[in-house]
């Protein structure tokens, strides 16, 4: 590749900063970083008869970062290499095409960072040419557009495909993969999972509905008809069931057998406990990981250690600042149910999660 050393020198400047930012602002904001490649078209212009652009196709890759400052708009740097576009008669040489791109993006879609989205791109950019022949750059500054799409994981993967011309001297169609960091690809639209009279068929209470106005006896915004655990805390972050979403056990938090890699189904459930941690700052927890006693207390110890941690680790790359958890390892000496059992061991193989005041 023929990066050239200054503007990567600047892109790589740009992201220093860009963590400093996203930590600004609210959880919603987050930053990313990618990597695509494809097929350029490109264009230079001879001003000699006999020559000419031999083939004008070629393979390129880019490397950007970008800043997600709020649902519908991002700001993103990117530096490419385009290939090179081949002169002729009989291959007599070739022109060399970097290009260094700062852009911004507009959303089509008002939404969250999941599933399928859309946007536009305009930018201003410059432009980087080698060559063994003779040749003039008319511009080294250019404008550039664009239009992509792109499909987002909840744990902040996305694949995006883009349609890119700079200027009138080149275009470039490309596939790549970014990773999203700090908001999780979450947004503030106000869909968090949990809220405070919550319905529990998804939306709002409506006050003036007969919803609103059935018994509530504990006062946690589910009706008593509806609520599985009556006389919960004034104030405590419920299910839709009426259940303390913390204070013990977080059911479905589980790991592989000796591993402290989560199964699918307990991301979706701290997916869940992201949201409810994301909803209210104030809120902070303890993350306790408990073994059973199969094997050599020293082990158990390590292993609940490194899946407390696995399990903050998940919940900050969804966004949950670290100041809101701590974590703790008790390995084998808290068991819940008898360990002489299958089903007493796969009980106290668990995570538990406790509100603390600090």
């Amino acid at each position: 590749m023929t990066f050239n050393k200054s503007l990567l020198a600047m892109l790589l400047s740009t992201s220093i900063c860009l963590p400093a930012m996203a930590q600004t602002g609210d959880f919603s904001r987050s930053f990313y970083v990618g990597v695509s490649g494809g097929i350029s078209e490109l264009d230079p212009e001879s001003q000699v008869p006999e020559f000419f652009v031999e083939d004008d196709t070629d393979s390129a890759v880019k490397v950007f970062i970008g800043y997600d400052f709020s649902p519908r708009f991002a700001a993103e740097l990117a530096i490419a290499d385009l290939g090179e576009a081949v002169i002729g008669p009989d291959s007599v040489g070739a022109i060399s095409y970097d290009v260094v791109e700062f852009s911004g993006l507009y959303r089509l879609f008002d939404k969250d960072r999941r599933g399928f989205g859309a946007f536009l791109k305009l930018g201003v950019g410059g432009l980087d040419n080698e060559s063994e022949l003779n040749f003039t750059r008319d511009n080294d500054i250019h404008l550039s557009g664009g239009v992509g799409v792109e499909w987002a994981t909840r744990i902040g993967f996305a694949i995006r495909g883009e349609l890119e011309a700079f200027d009138s001297d080149a275009r470039l169609a490309s596939i790549g993969l970014l990773w999203r960091f700090g908001g999780g690809g979450s947004s503030d639209s106000g869909d968090d999972l949990f809220k405070e009279g919550a319905d529990p068929v998804g939306g709002l209470i409506d006050n003036g509905s007969d919803l609103a106005n059935l018994d509530d006896d504990d006062n946690d915004g589910v009706p008593n008809s509806l609520d599985d655990c009556a006389g919960t805390e004034p104030g405590a972050a419920v299910s839709a069931t009426g259940c303390a979403v913390f204070g013990g056990v977080l059911e479905g938090v589980q790991f592989e057998s000796n591993s402290d890699k989560l199964v699918d189904a307990a991301q979706s459930v701290l997916n869940d406990a992201a949201d409810v941690l994301l909803s209210d700052p104030s809120l902070n927890v303890e993350i306790q990981a408990h073994t059973d006693s199969q094997g050599a207390a020293d082990f158990n110890i390590e292993l609940s250690k490194k899946r407390a941690l696995a399990t903050v680790r998940y919940l900050m790359l969804r966004g949950v600042p670290s100041e809101q958890m701590t974590a703790r390892a008790f390995g084998e000496t808290k068991p819940i149910a008898d360990n002489a059992t299958p089903a007493g061991r796969s009980t106290n193989r668990r995570v538990e999660f406790h509100v603390i005041e600090r």
